[in-house]
Parts: C-alpha cells; structure tokens; sequence
C-alpha cells in the first residue's frame, strides 16, 4: 500500500535540497509542526536540515544537532534515506566527525573515526582522516619543532650581523668560522623543525596504521 505523506512534508520536501539556506530557514520557523509530524516523517527532515547546517558551515550547530539524528537512527533503526544509497547512520557519524574537526575539537573527531573503524576497518578514507586528526593532535612536538627553529633564525640573522659589522672589519681571520657557525645554526633549525613534522607524521600513521590492522584482525576472529 502506497505510503501517505503529510501536507508540510510535502511542502517541504519540494525545496531543492541544494537551496541549503532555505532548507535551514523553512525548519527553523516551522520546527514545532516538523515535530508533530511520524517519525520517518520528521526524521529525513531534520536530516536534510543538519545536512544542510553542515554544508553552510555552520559546524557548531550541527554538532548539536547531528547526535540527534544519530541517536534517533538507532532508536527506530532507519537505515536508508529515500533517494540515497549510503548508510544514514554511519554518513551522519563521518559528518559529526568532519564538523568536530573543522572546529578543532579533535578529540571528537578521533573518537567518532575509531567508531567507524570498528564498524568498516577496511574503509581507507576512515584511516586518513584519523591520521589527520591525530596529527592535527600533536602540537606539542611540532611547536617545539616550530621553536627551535624560529630561535635558529634569529641566532643566525644575528650571527651574520655581527659577521658583517665586528668580524670581517676588525677580526677578518674568525670570519669563515663565523660563517661557518650561522650556516651550522641554520641548517639546525631548519633540521629540528622538518624532524619535528616527520616525527609527529609517524607517529600518527603508525597508530592509525596499527588501530586498523587490530580492527581487521578482530573482525577475522569473529567471524571464525
């Protein structure tokens, strides 16, 4: 039997998804009826809103958002949107943790993308985008990196200036060791720093690298 859609669903169904502004608009002045409506019903609307959200930018309001459809997801076990072949509820979660990272709450981003593992360990785009996030999590290093470095230039560009104006008119004979010294301190800083990167990047492939591996192997096991 053919499914009965309501007048507001209809309504609001027919504005172009693309229309992304005017998706958000229409859900926020008529939200209390969107909420009387079934839940299918009201379901793919929230979720063309929070998609919605997503694709203007507005990454904190759809943090707040996104859980709900999540939640809901679960809750009534809907799977499958009309017109879309990808899983709702894993879509939502990539989402949640696409929207945490622009707002730099890695944290969420890294939880989100371990739970994604665990589902579809053999999911390449997951393992990218928890290496990424855990790299964006290695400030310490690449600051330090950072430092040394800017402290290299500064010790340089001074060691030339004193090179310059001391050591070449009134000690000529230390001026190659000078030159020598501020080329030295250079390449040290310029080293730290490309050390630093390289560091953090192991780091981060290693432990998005091993975390999925250990989901593969466990998802083996279980089905023995």
């Amino acid at each position: 039997m053919p499914r009965h859609y309501s007048h507001l669903y209809r309504e609001l169904r027919a504005i172009d998804p693309t229309d992304y502004h005017r998706v958000i608009r229409m859900y926020e002045e008529r939200e209390q009826e969107i909420g009387r409506l079934d839940v299918k019903e009201h379901f793919e609307l929230t979720v063309h809103y929070v998609d919605a959200l997503f694709e203007t930018g507005a990454y904190r309001e759809h943090q707040l958002m996104v859980d709900l459809v999540i939640h809901a997801s679960i809750q009534h076990d809907i799977r499958h949107m009309p017109g879309r072949e990808e899983h709702v509820f894993e879509q939502q979660l990539f989402r949640k943790a696409a929207s945490a990272f622009r707002i730099g709450e890695y944290a969420t981003a890294e939880h989100v993308l371990r739970e994604l593992i665990r589902m579809h360990p053999g999911e390449a785009v997951y393992g990218r985008f928890l290496r990424t996030t855990l790299f964006r999590q290695q400030q310490p290093t690449l600051q330090f990196g950072r430092a040394v470095c800017i402290f290299c230039l500064l010790l340089t560009a001074l060691a030339v200036t004193i090179n310059l104006l001391v050591v070449q008119n009134f000690l000529p004979p230390y001026a190659p060791l000078v030159n020598s010294t501020s080329i030295g301190i250079f390449l040290t800083g310029v080293l730290t720093l490309g050390g630093a990167y390289a560091l953090a990047y192991y780091r981060c492939r290693r432990e998005a690298t091993h975390f999925r591996a250990a989901q593969a192997n466990k998802r083996r096991a279980d089905s023995l």
